[in-house]
């Protein structure tokens, strides 16, 4: 074994997004080199329990799953005990994803306690407002944060993240000398097919994601209710997570008289379906400040632009240079900002928008192949000569 990885979730679990779908696509970039490694996940799905041999990610991983209860999100199980000590005892390094989870807070302990060299991607958990929502509104979690996830990650060999703002969050709770590793998140354009022009009247946006505060999708509703011309279209797709939020939600979908198609949780081949006819993707995460944000990177955006499509996101995310690129606009998080990227979408022609989206999966192809990518993350991860306390990494490694 080469190195041990830890996550809480791992597809084809269902429901539980950009984490787990990053654990993946780097796991499979490192066994695409031919790294050995043991992989210990739950075994938590929405639609069912996994079983090691539904989580395909190459013959070089062995996947080992423990019985997920109770905290299902958080990955709670006894069985996660053994499995995660015995990972850490014999793995020469260890690459935890996520923080603040029952998985990644185990293994991360373990690790310090048996001076086991580790890494750990904290995917988000670390955004600077999202932390200073936790101080002001979670105490309990503000003092986990305090005496375990911080200590813990003071001794981990680097924090990876994947976006200045998420790097600026690590440094403010860890302090400036902390050691960070700034790569993004890799993916695989060969599973993604460009599609043609959407046909039809009028502009159609999509939005994939958790209907929830964070992701500022009601911000962006009333936004677009003001300017939208009489054929646009606005698709959701994604789970709901909170009740009140998602009330205010239905109103403004029935305030839109038909013009907001709710389609719920999507299976893979139906989102990639709905990218084919849409012809912007929307991330707005962080558009209600009150929810802060939280989104480290944006999967579903390099998704979007590797299957053609141009994006409308929010500024602070891993993506304001993506105007400079052409595959999309960028917008502030006021309402009047988000009103004049539509304005601007919607004023473009056919040829503009396929330069846009060509652009875009130009730029996946490029700059986000997971195995190049992977391989800048291994390099620190089995850094030839590591002492007993770990080497500096540079702070700041650019796309």
């Amino acid at each position: 074994m080469d190195a041990g990885i830890v996550t809480t979730h791992i597809p084809p679990a269902k429901g539980y997004g950009g984490v787990s779908v990053t654990a993946s696509v780097l796991t499979k970039a490192w066994a695409e080199r031919g790294h050995k490694m043991v992989l210990v996940a739950s075994d938590e799905s929405i639609d069912g329990r996994l079983r090691p041999e539904q989580v395909c990610l190459g013959k070089e991983v062995e996947v080992k799953l423990y019985h997920c209860y109770g905290f299902r999100r958080w990955g709670f199980g006894l069985g996660a005990i053994p499995a995660l000590f015995k990972l850490c005892r014999t793995a020469p390094v260890v690459y935890i994803h996520g923080i603040a989870t029952w998985p990644s807070t185990l293994a991360a302990v373990f690790c310090s306690l048996l001076r086991r060299p580790f890494m750990v991607a904290v995917h988000g958990g670390l955004m600077p407002e999202h932390v200073d929502l936790i101080r002001r509104e979670k105490p309990h979690k503000w003092l986990f944060y305090k005496w375990l996830t911080f200590p813990t990650l003071r001794r981990a060999i680097a924090v990876h993240c994947t976006s200045e703002t998420e790097a600026e969050g690590v440094h403010n709770v860890l302090g400036e000398d902390a050691r960070i590793l700034l790569v993004p998140n890799g993916i695989d354009s060969s599973e993604f097919k460009v599609a043609k022009y959407p046909e039809g009247e009028g502009m159609q946006l999509c939005f994939l994601g958790h209907v929830q505060q964070e992701k500022g999708i009601n911000a962006f509703i009333r936004a677009w209710l003001k300017v939208r011309n009489p054929e646009d279209r606005l698709v959701i797709a994604g789970r709901s997570v909170n009740g009140d939020y998602f009330e205010e939600f239905q109103a403004l979908v029935e305030q839109a008289q038909g013009a907001i198609i709710y389609r719920g949780y999507l299976q893979r081949q139906e989102v990639m379906d709905l990218l084919a006819c849409s012809h912007f993707l929307v991330l707005p995460s962080g558009l209600e400040e009150a929810g802060g944000m939280r989104e480290n990177f944006g999967n579903v955006v390099a998704e979007s632009m590797a299957s053609g499509r141009p994006v409308l996101v929010a500024k602070g995310l891993a993506w304001d240079h993506l105007e400079s690129f052409g595959s999309g606009f960028v917008f502030d998080r006021t309402e009047a900002s988000v009103c004049d990227a539509l304005r601007k979408a919607q004023s473009l022609g056919r040829w503009e928008w396929e330069r846009m989206s060509f652009n875009g999966r130009q730029y996946v192809e490029q700059q986000l192949d997971p195995v190049r990518l992977g391989e800048r993350v291994w390099q620190v991860l089995k850094k030839p000569g590591r002492t007993e306390q770990p080497q500096t990494v540079t702070k700041r490694a650019s796309l």
